[in-house]
Parts: structure tokens; sequence; C-alpha cells
């Protein structure tokens, strides 16, 4: 088995939800290779970040109170390492994992940075709101569908700031704007949101 099957299985074998598994992980990783067309990433760093970024909130390796990207980084440095994945290659990976969320710092590579923007970027427009709506009764936070649509409302707002990048600022505000739209169509046709 090549090493990017065996990571694909780590994280269907983990008990990630569809919010956060292995679709959010491809997404996250094409959309870094979208934003960052115009350089040379480091392809395995790259999908190796994009596939365990996340590794630190799925059931199989969370420890309660403890920060997910702290986690996963820690979770990554054991897998890579029984993996023999490029010892040169691991810093950059763990960077980009422990620097995933937007409020942190971009990592230090360009594969971290990118990284960053698709995963913040994967929580607005379409996509994002499905994957709220698809927690309600399955993460802490978002238990009913005013939760979900508070915190669509909330990353709105906020998230389109954590971008750095001209392309991820660009498609920042069209994902914005399609949050926006819904809610406000969402809003129109449930009586302000009474009817949900």
């Amino acid at each position: 088995m090549d090493c990017r099957q065996e990571l694909v299985q780590i994280v269907e074998k983990s008990g990630a939800p569809s919010a956060w598994g292995v679709k959010h992980c491809y997404r996250v990783y094409y959309l870094s290779k979208e934003l960052s067309s115009h350089l040379t990433l480091d392809d395995e760093v790259l999908y190796t970040a994009a596939m365990l970024h996340d590794t630190g909130k799925y059931p199989v390796y969370a420890l309660k109170n403890v920060d997910h990207a702290l986690r996963s980084k820690g979770v990554t440095a054991n897998l890579l390492q029984q993996m023999m994945f490029p010892p040169d290659k691991i810093p950059i990976v763990l960077d980009a994992v422990e620097n995933h969320m937007y409020y942190s710092e971009p990592g230090r590579s360009d594969e971290a940075v990118y990284l960053r923007e698709a995963d913040i970027l994967d929580n607005l427009g379409n996509i994002g709101l499905m994957r709220l709506f698809s927690l309600i009764g399955h993460d802490e936070l978002i238990q009913t569908p005013e939760d979900a649509i508070e915190r669509a409302r909330l990353f709105a707002e906020a998230l389109p700031d954590k971008v750095s990048t001209k392309a991820g600022k660009r498609l920042a505000v069209k994902r914005r704007e399609e949050t926006l739209r819904f809610l406000a169509g969402l809003k129109r046709q449930s009586s302000e949101y009474a009817w949900l």
C-alpha cells in the first residue's frame, strides 16, 4: 500500500464525522493547490498535512481539553515516524498541522500558509454551510439549527479577515457572500428562523 492510501485509511478508520473526514481533507488539499498554483509546493508535504491536520479531533485520537491542532501535531509526528516518512519533511508537515486553525498565525512554509487558507475557506460558502448543518447534534457547540446559523454568521464575519493571500482573499469574499445570501433566504423563508 502506498503512503497516500495509508493516510486515507487512517482518516477513514478514525471515526471522523463526514464534516472533518476524508472529503474535507481532499477539499483542503486541492484548494491549497489551486490557491498556490503560481508556486511550486512540496506535494508530499501538502498532501500529508492536508490528510492529517484534523486527526486530533477524531474520536480515535482526541483527548479531552486538548486543542485539536496541538493533538493533531502529536498524532501526526507518531504516525509519520511509523510510516518511515522522509525525516527532513516531518518538521514542515508538523508546522502546517499545528498552525492550520484560523486562530493561529500562519506557519513558516508556503505549504503551511496555503493549508491554513484552504481550511479556513472550507468553513465558508455553500460547503461550509453544509458542514455546519451536518454537525447539528454531533458537536458540542452546534446542538440546534440556531447554533449552526449563529456559527455561520460568525464565520462569515470573522474568517475572511483571517485569510492572508490575494487568491484566498478573493475566494473568501465570494464565499462570505454565498453564506450571507443563504442566511438571508433562510431567515425570509422561516419567519425569521421561527419555523426551523
